[in-house]
């Protein structure tokens, strides 16, 4: 195959190779990378949602402690109990035809009503029912049950059909209620609290519901159970932040069997105990280790998914963060689209530049060879191109018009030999004889000559013509050894050259490298941070809003704390008139006990008349004593209701004393919720200033995580040309390499032959040059470029 073919078909298959398998390398590494990089964030937005669940299930723990810890609700427990016990009739069907049947509130709004107004059960209801209900609605529970020792729910807020019967023989037995109840009383008072996971459940038209249970202990014994009824809502709104997982990303949460508890917001159905996640993942996650991997089947694409253990009253729930696998890996196919723009480009490049090159070397060369068949045809009417040129191909050219010129000259000495057939046969015949032998002499450097431009056609630059011609045609064999000479010289010098340029490509490849290698890592950490500072946003937002419900709290009990006070007030008001009523009812007992001393002693003058009066008075002697121990009766009743009024005025005394102190400290208590609300409100003022300041840091903390994933893939695409380039390189050695070279060349022949031709800039060094400059790279190809400018453009 001739080498003008050869030459570009060799670059366009090194070059295809060469791009192909940077492209290839070049994606799978930026597919693994970011396939890194989602599981990352993954683990990130799962280990988040984790500790935000997990922090509201501690909050739910801490409330219940806190009704359990209460004395007023253990008042209330104790009094709905002494409700129950004195109701007439069945307690199941009076409370549920009372609170339930006859409430005039529509369903959902039971919880309205205070009192049904029937007998002291009612009473109860209407004294403690408000704060309970206050409570569950404050804080967003579905339910607070009471259910004493026997099972009884004697209490509920929101009145459903579970109110008022009993869990170990009535209707719901076998709920979840039931089993937090027996489970409850099973432990014992040292019992911790005991959580039934998220199930349908009945009285609550078949809606998940999840129950948390603790004992109510008086002394050392349980007087019942205490139970709240969580909603699947609030976990829902934890588990609908979708903030950084793109358009198709959530955060799910998952039971031990894989039913979803919270439902998922990218779909119209409601998938909560419905869909199971079937797969071996989520029982491999611990509260130690996140598991990620992927998972099939799910809203109907495979998905990149981190599951994160919640750890909380033995649950076994799992957080899922999961997203489409096509959405975490879609910048792999903007880089494929880059990578084969870029390599369509560079092949089109390479291809024009090697058919350019080829073209340089081989046309002329063919010119010449066609040149001589011409000529050895006899054709001497040859248009000869490039005997200008200062090249091997120039002096080649040259030689070859020595050819025609000796051709012609050949024909001109044919016609004087006609022209002079007069000689005689003898001259004639030498000088033919001479003719003859010129004619072979020429003949045979013709073909000396082909022979040498046809190997050298073929790239073999070893060719030499070592038998001399003659004297004519001499010049013509030395400047073609010469020719050839120094086109060998100047393609070794192109292979050393190479050689360097090779060396300097695989320095700025390392470099390249480290620098993609040092931006992933900053991209990562950067990300990291980003995620971190988006978690402590959410839970500044948060405390936010909890210290703006601490003020509206503290202001309410400052309000109750006044109305108290007021109370007080009106109770000393009480006392002092009950002091006044009780100093009046000595008086009067004074009154009565002079009476009774008046009496006795006008009973005694009667006794003393009818003694006088002898047998007509003894009756009325008698009577006169009556009436006289009655006066001494009277006398010490009085005496007695009087020593009573005194004490009780000394206690009534007692209790103004008390009375006013208490209002005293309720002033105090009062002064104190106003310094306490004003604190919670400057709390509040300052985490609503923070959370702006930390919304502003996280925003400006995002555009620096965008713009240096810009600056990565920016890196990546500069490794991919730095990598092109060193294979463009090889590649160019390579095409060196089909030339047959004389590595032994002597360097004063080169030297020679340099001084001889006139010097020109080489095109190749240019290029190494810009290259070098345009990447910043001073390495030794530049350094080599800007020393040596001997060598002859070809």
């Amino acid at each position: 195959m001739l080498i003008s073919r050869k030459l570009p078909l060799a670059a366009a298959l090194l070059t295809i190779v060469a791009i192909g398998a940077s492209s290839v390398a070049a994606l799978v590494i930026s597919s693994n990378t970011l396939e890194r990089k989602a599981f990352e964030k993954l683990e990130a937005v799962a280990d988040g949602r984790r500790n935000q669940v997990e922090t509201y299930l501690k909050t739910v723990e801490k409330d219940l402690r806190t009704l359990v810890a209460d004395p007023e609700v253990g008042n209330a427990f104790s009094a709905f109990k002494f409700g129950w016990r004195y109701m007439e009739g069945d307690a199941v069907t009076e409370l549920q035809k009372r609170y339930i049947d006859d409430n005039p509130h529509p369903a959902g709004q039971k919880h309205l009503l205070d009192t049904a107004d029937v007998d002291g059960y009612d009473s109860i209801h209407k004294k403690y029912h408000d704060k309970l209900r206050q409570t569950v609605l404050d804080n967003g529970y579905y339910d607070l049950f009471l259910i004493d020792e026997e099972g009884n729910v004697v209490y509920t807020v929101f009145k459903e059909r579970d109110f008022a019967t009993n869990l170990m023989t009535g209707e719901w037995k076998d709920t979840d209620l039931a089993n937090v109840y027996r489970e409850v009383m099973e432990a014992g008072a040292d019992g911790q609290l005991v959580l039934k996971d998220f199930r349908p459940y009945g009285p609550s038209n078949g809606a998940p519901a999840a129950f948390i249970g603790m004992p109510f202990v008086i002394g050392k014994d349980v007087a019942g159970v205490v139970v709240l009824q969580m909603p699947n809502d609030i976990i829902a709104e934890i588990m609908n932040n979708t903030t950084g997982l793109g358009e198709t990303g959530e955060t799910i949460l998952i039971r031990n069997d894989g039913f979803l508890i919270s439902d998922s917001a990218k779909t119209e159905e409601n998938e909560s105990l419905v869909m199971q996640l079937d797969t071996p993942l989520i029982g491999e996650a611990t509260r130690d280790r996140i598991v990620t991997g992927h998972v099939t089947g799910y809203r109907g694409f495979v998905g990149d998914v981190a599951f994160a253990q919640v750890d909380f009253g033995g649950s076994g729930w799992v957080v899922g963060a999961i997203i489409d696998q096509s959405e975490a890996l879609a910048g792999v196919t903007s880089l494929r689209n880059i990578v084969l723009l870029i390599a369509l480009a560079l092949l089109a490049a390479a291809m024009a530049a090697a058919i350019l090159f080829s073209r340089s070397i081989t046309r002329p060369i063919s010119d010449v060879v066609r040149n001589m068949s011409e000529l050895a045809r006899g054709n001497t009417d040859l248009e000869l191109k490039g005997e200008a040129r200062k090249d091997e191909i120039g002096e080649m050219v040259r030689s070859v018009a020595v050819f025609r010129d000796a051709a012609i000259e050949k024909e001109n000495l044919e016609r004087e030999a006609e022209e002079n057939r007069s000689l005689s046969d003898r001259e004639r015949a030498e000088r033919e004889a001479a003719k003859a032998e010129e004619a072979r002499q020429m003949q045979e450097a013709v073909e000396a000559l082909a022979g040498g431009l046809t190997r050298l056609s073929e790239g073999d630059l070893t060719v030499s013509i070592d038998t001399p011609f003659m004297e004519a045609l001499e010049r013509l064999r030395v400047d073609f050894n010469a020719s050839i000479e120094k086109l060998n010289g100047t393609l070794c010098g192109i292979r050393e050259s190479t050689g360097s340029i090779d060396n300097n490509s695989m320095e700025m490849r390392s470099a390249a490298d480290d620098l993609s290698r040092r931006t992933e890592q900053q991209a990562a950490s950067l990300e990291e941070s980003s995620a971190a500072l988006e978690e402590i946003t959410s839970a500044v937002k948060g405390t936010t809003e909890r210290a703006g419900e601490a003020a509206q709290m503290a202001e309410a009990a400052q309000t109750d704390a006044e109305k108290s006070s007021a109370i007080v007030s009106e109770a000393v008001s009480a006392m002092e008139g009950i002091e006044s009523a009780s100093a009046e009812i000595s008086n009067i007992i004074n009154v009565i006990d002079e009476i009774a001393f008046q009496t006795n002693l006008l009973a005694l003058n009667a006794g003393v008349e009818a003694a006088r009066a002898g047998e007509a008075g003894k009756g009325f002697a008698v009577v006169a004593q009556e009436v006289r121990e009655l006066a001494q009766r009277a006398a010490t009743a009085a005496q007695e209701i009087k020593e009573l009024i005194t004490k009780s005025g000394e206690q009534v005394g007692n209790g103004v004393k008390m009375v006013k102190a208490t209002g005293d400290a309720l002033t105090q208590i009062s002064e104190h919720v106003t310094n306490v609300n004003n604190a919670i409100g400057a709390i509040a003022t300052a985490a609503n200033e923070q959370l702006t300041g930390i919304q502003e840091v996280n925003a400006a903390v995002t555009q620096m995580d965008q713009m240096t994933q810009q600056n990565a893939a920016m890196v990546e695409e500069t490794t991919a040309v730095t990598h092109q380039l060193a294979q463009d390189v090889t590649g160019l050695s390579g095409r060196i390499g089909e030339f047959l070279l004389c590595g032994d060349a002597p360097a004063a022949s080169v030297k020679e032959a340099d001084e001889t031709s006139e010097h020109v800039p080489s095109p190749a060094r240019k290029m190494v040059k810009a290259v070098s400059s345009a990447l910043g790279f001073e390495g030794n190809a530049a350094k080599t470029a800007d020393e040596d400018q001997n060598w002859d453009e070809f």
